[in-house]
Parts: C-alpha cells; structure tokens; sequence
C-alpha cells in the first residue's frame, strides 16, 4: 500500500513546534476541545456581567458568597464521581449536564422576560461563575493524564494559544449579535459549543491513549497518598506547612480582592453608561475581545522575552504595579472610558504575564503539592478573595462615604502585592537554585 502523503505545510509546523507524528492527533483534538469550551464560556461570561449590573450592587456580595458555598458543596460529589467513572464517562456526563441547564436557563429567559428576571439572572450568575472553574479543570486534568511532562513542555503553549483564540471567538461572536440576537438564542449557541467539546474530548481520550501511560502512572503514584482525604484537604494541610506556598496564597488573595474590587466598580459605571441590557452585554463583549486580542499578541510577541530578560520578581510585580496606577487614575476620574482603559491593560497582563510567572512559581515544589495544594489555591483560595474584596466593597457603601477611602484601599493592597511579588520572585529563583541538575526544568 502507498504511503499517504503529508502536506508539506504541516511538515513544516511539525518542525516548528517540535510536534512528533503520534502526538499531533491528540494536540488537534485538544486544541478544539479548549477552542470551542472557551469560546461557549465567552459567550456566557458578557451576559453573566450584565446580570451583575442589573441585580443591584447591594445583591452582588450575596451572589459571590452563594457562588463560594455552591462551589464547597460540589466539590465532594465531583471529586467521588471524578473516580468512580471511567474518563470518558465523567467528562460526558459533566459537560452534558450543563448543557442541560444551560438549556434550562434559556427557556426560563424566554418565557419569563429575559435578564430582568433577578432571580433567574442571580441563579445564572452564580452557575456560571461555577461553570468556569469546573470545565476548564475538567480540561486540564485530561490534558496532564494524556500528555506527560516532557511532552507538556513543548506543546501546552500551542493548548493555551488555543483557549486565547477561543475566547476570541467567543466574545467576537457576541459583540457581533448581542444587539440582533436575544439571550436564550446565546445559551443556544454556547450548547451547541460545548457539544463539540464533548466529542473533542471523546476522540482526545481514544487517541490519546497511547500517549497517556506514563502521566497516568504519574499521576496515579500522587493520587494514591491522599488516602481518605479529597485533594482540597489534602492542600490545605501542604499550604499551611510550608511559608513558600503560604506566600503563592497570599499573591492570588491580593489579585482576587483587588479584582473583585475593580469588578464592583466596573457594575456601577456600566449600569449609568447603558440603559438596556443588550448595550452592557455588547460593551463587555468588546471588552473581552480587546482583552483577548492583546493577550494573544503579547504571547506570541512579548510574554516569553520578558519573563527571561526580567524574570520571575518583575513580572509578577508588574501587574499590582499597574494596578496601583489604575486603581488611582479611576479614583480620580472615575469614568467609562478610564475603566475600558484600566480593564484591558490589566486583565491583559495578567493573561500574557502573571499567570504564566504564577505556574513556573510551582516548578520548584514537589510534585504531589502541584496536584493538592495548587488545588486548594486555585479555588478555595481564589474564592475567599472574592469575599474579602466583595464585602470590603459593601462595608464602604454602607458608611455612605466617598470613593477616596476605597481608591486609597486599593493602592495600599496593591503596594503589599508588589511588596509580596518581588518576595515569591526571589524565593523561586533560590528554590530553582537548589534543585538538582536539570536546567531546563528549573527554568521554565
């Protein structure tokens, strides 16, 4: 039989990326699974944050504390189905479950007037905000189970340049029909991505397979020293004992307060700027396109020269340092295009800067707190941010004062997590150090 003939085109980017031939089936479907999960999240995400402009500002700490104890009482039943059922299965299931609701969410949108309904609109703020961390992890874990280490290290910027494109796609998508196109349409269209998510994820897993032995076995060797303990109480207990991840927890609090912060802010001046709820859902559709867009071009321009010519300390510091700036520029005028402009820079540099220097903070700790603790940072940690920052918000609004003292708050927060940054910096670069021979680990 004649050999098939490979595109001299895709040899070349075979070469480019160092793709060998078996991974390159698993690397496709992966790429469309992440395309198509971001961009149905980026479809919903708009329409989440204009529900927080319509529920009022005195609902939305409420709405961040339902959404920290829905995520604590899910997180047993995910973590026992996660290993009762085969891959394949869990990820099916999961994902067909919430297309279900999202079904539901858009008939109930359709027959009881859209997103006026609050009490509608604050269920779905809330199971959105839930959706996000659980099927992007959901990803995640499927990812590391079929691609090992080695593998990881050359082909996960090619899955991230993916999710980016996504969530392109997703919010590109939404500005373009928002105004054209009612809510439960939207939900529509976001069911229909997250159905090419679950057949993408269905041929990931089958041709996968061969691939995934090792990270598996990797994995597995990890999984079976929590004993009885789920992976959240697992990283609890590593968090506390080690002044290192304790610092990683105190850089995601600082981030998550401050941004919820400026996410209480943006509420207020968008619901004066809008009138009607298609207005503020193409606004923060746009909002996440430029976001995007600028993500991507910083990742493929200028994230991987200023993490190697600045290192790990500047570019974690960069972002409170740009948001000290930000956080007064608004307090001084606080208007819509200084929060449009504020928004992107920031949101920007966290995508292309911080979060990648916040994952090579875990490179130099061992590999079982990389599967608990960053577990436990990642969400309960994250979450709790949330409620520092959503009630420190309320706290200023009932005492009916002026927005200097929460400008002034903000600074101050932001001056302690640039403090911290330069802190967590060093210690990596000293743990890195430390490591035994392996420089290209101990780099990246």
């Amino acid at each position: 039989m004649t050999q098939p003939t490979r595109s001299p085109l895709l040899g070349r980017f075979q070469r480019l990326v160092s793709i060998k031939q078996e991974e390159l089936a698993p690397l496709c479907w992966g790429w469309l699974y992440i395309f198509s999960l971001l961009c149905a999240y980026y479809i919903l995400r708009p329409i989440r944050d204009t529900v927080s402009t319509l529920t009022g500002a005195h609902s939305l700490p409420w709405l961040f504390t339902a959404v920290l104890i829905t995520m604590l009482l899910l997180q047993w039943p995910y973590n026992r189905l996660s290993q009762r059922l085969p891959r394949e299965r869990f990820i099916s299931y999961s994902y067909q479950a919430c297309a279900l609701i999202l079904c539901a969410f858009a008939l109930g949108f359709a027959r009881h007037g859209g997103l006026h309904d609050l009490f509608l609109g604050r269920a779905f703020f809330i199971w959105v905000s839930v959706f996000n961390l659980f099927a992007v992890s959901v990803f995640w874990a499927l990812i590391v189970d079929i691609f090992d280490s080695e593998r990881g290290k050359r082909l996960f910027g090619l899955l991230a340049a993916a999710a980016t494109i996504g969530a392109i796609g997703g919010s590109g998508l939404t500005s373009l029909v928002a105004n054209h196109l009612s809510t439960p349409v939207l939900l529509i269209i976001a069911v229909g991505l997250i159905q090419v998510s679950v057949f993408s994820a269905k041929r990931l897993s089958h041709c996968g397979r061969r691939l995934s032995q090792s990270a598996t076995e990797e994995k597995a060797s990890h999984s079976s020293s929590a004993g009885g303990l789920t992976p959240l109480l697992i990283g609890i207990r590593q968090t506390l004992a080690s002044p290192y991840l304790l610092g990683i927890c105190g850089y995601i609090l600082f981030y998550s307060v401050t941004s919820t912060l400026l996410y209480f802010q943006q509420a207020a001046i968008v619901q004066h700027a809008f009138s009607q709820p298609a207005q503020r859902t193409t606004f923060f559709a746009n909002i996440d396109l430029a976001i995007n867009v600028l993500t991507l071009i910083c990742q493929l321009t200028a994230s991987g020269k200023i993490l190697s010519r600045w290192g790990v300390a500047l570019s974690l510091a960069l972002l409170p340092l740009v948001s000290i700036l930000g956080f007064g520029w608004l307090g001084v005028a606080p208007s819509l295009s200084v929060l449009v402009g504020f928004t992107i820079v920031r949101r920007s540099i966290n995508f292309a800067l911080a979060r990648p220097s916040r994952e090579i903070l875990f490179t130099v700790v061992p590999t079982s707190e990389k599967y608990h603790a960053k577990v436990f940072i990642d969400t309960l940690v994250y979450r709790v941010g949330d409620q520092v920052g959503a009630w420190s918000y309320q706290a200023v609004s009932l005492l009916g004062v002026a927005a200097l003292p929460l400008t002034l708050f903000s600074m101050i927060l932001a001056a302690g997590w640039a403090a911290l940054s330069v802190v967590l910096g060093r210690a990596q670069q000293r743990k890195a150090q430390q490591l035994p021979d392996d420089p290209p680990s101990s780099q990246k």
